[in-house]
């Protein structure tokens, strides 16, 4: 039989709000949204009245790395101890003269960080982050990560994940190496992978991916149709690379194990770069763009580019970042909020990304919108989620309101008291019901 949840206000991301209605579920599945005084309590096997709360669909995260959610193990073995003093020789060697402030520098430590894992501790790190996501009502992620170690834990969540997998190359041979094994892996992986799982490709940056993986990757994605994410316009450090052929970039990548190459044009901004590759296509998800002009921005939106906007690691990592307006001008209706990591945000809340930067720009159902079914059209998910219309997966948050509040006190929020996902409830009082 079928279920019913009834709350003051349902916001079903359709630009509709329904007042004193009933979320009706069957089978993991919306069926309507129907007045609660039409109905008839004794046809459903389950009725749950949630009283002065919102009801939204569960909430999309485009650009996430799980792996980095808890990076403050102190391991004691051996091993990760003699880890430890290879990273910090390396980090001498390579990294002196660079201020410890500073992007390159604070991505070393990361990276350093993350390499002296164990593996049951990197699994363990992972875990939390899908956690840590279902408890802010993110029911879809974008995942970023160079291994494949993590499919099963992916493969085997209740969320829609997407696995983007992370590309470097710094040569040609290191390019059609590095395609070859992702080729093979993605193959696999498409034969294992379950009905909430979908896989896409994730060159770094342009300034960390060889001119000829890009081409590689670009006829491959538009043969397959498979998305692309990749960072973009993210720090100083790139634009000098691609207007001086070098910077310090080239001293990560020698630190991480990559050769230093050039860009294949000096002189050319982020998006022109991308131009040239012939990457810029509606399959693109480019994330950041804290240094992309208005130029870089308009060549974006005329080749149907989303964005993955990431404001708070930005501030705290670039202490520059593109303002809500700017991109509700050029990626009206191709954006949605990503938090990153916890190695370097405070939280995993998407209503905190979105409070961070919204100072007026998008009221309460809009912003929905830009939480829930426009960043599931950027991933393609919004066939089956993103909206609470009829069909889809019964993926919803709910949210208690406080006396005297209405839908609007939702921008407000950090996170849900309840999480659903395909009518089971996942997220229950604030907790993890799984």
């Amino acid at each position: 039989m079928a279920k019913a949840y009834k709350a003051k206000w349902i916001i079903p991301s359709d630009g509709n709000v329904y007042e004193n209605c009933a979320l009706i579920v069957d089978e993991g599945k919306v069926q309507e949204i129907i007045k609660q005084s039409d109905l008839n309590e004794e046809l459903y096997s389950v009725v749950r009245d949630y009283n002065d709360s919102v009801i939204t669909p569960g909430f999309v995260n485009l650009h996430s790395h799980l792996q980095y959610t808890d990076l403050k193990s102190k391991n004691t073995n051996l091993k990760s101890k003699f880890k430890k003093l290879y990273t910090n020789i390396k980090k001498h060697y390579f990294l002196t003269g660079i201020s410890k402030k500073s992007f390159i520098f604070r991505l070393s430590n990361l990276l350093s960080d993350y390499f002296c894992m164990t593996r049951e501790e990197k699994i363990a790190s992972f875990k939390k982050g899908l956690e840590l996501n279902l408890l802010n009502g993110t029911t879809a992620v974008a995942q970023l990560s160079k291994e494949s170690k993590y499919f099963d834990l992916l493969n085997k969540t209740p969320m829609k994940t997407i696995l983007f997998f992370e590309l470097f190359a710094d040569s040609v041979d290191s390019s059609k190496e590095e395609f070859r094994a992702i080729k093979k892996k993605i193959d696999k992986l498409k034969m294992q992978k379950s009905e909430n799982m979908f896989i896409g490709v994730a060159p770094h940056s342009v300034c960390c991916v060889h001119k000829r993986l890009f081409k590689i990757l670009v006829k491959y994605c538009k043969k397959h149709n498979i998305l692309m994410t990749i960072r973009l316009g993210e720090s100083k450090e790139e634009l000098d690379w691609l207007s001086h052929g070098f910077s310090d970039v080239d001293l990560l990548n020698e630190f991480t194990n990559h050769k230093k190459f050039e860009p294949l044009q000096e002189g050319l901004t982020p998006a022109q770069y991308l131009e040239q590759l012939g990457a810029l296509s509606k399959q693109l998800i480019v994330s950041y763009g804290n240094y992309l002009s208005v130029s870089d921005l308009e060549l974006l939106s005329a080749n149907k580019v989303a964005l993955a906007y990431c404001p708070r690691i930005s501030d705290n990592l670039h202490q520059k970042k593109l303002s809500l307006s700017l991109i509700m001008q050029y990626f009206n209706n191709r954006f949605g909020f990503g938090t990153n990591s916890m190695a370097f945000n405070e939280d995993l809340s998407l209503l905190n990304e979105l409070k961070y930067v919204n100072k007026g720009e998008l009221d309460a159902i809009e912003a929905i919108k830009y939480l829930t079914i426009i960043p599931a059209k950027i991933l393609r998910l919004n066939n089956i989620i993103g909206s609470l219309e009829v069909d889809k997966d019964a993926d919803f948050n709910v949210f208690k309101l406080d006396e005297n509040e209405d839908y609007n006190a939702i921008l407000n929020k950090t996170r849900p008291t309840n999480v659903y996902i395909k009518g089971t409830r996942v997220v229950k009082r604030g907790e993890l019901n799984l």
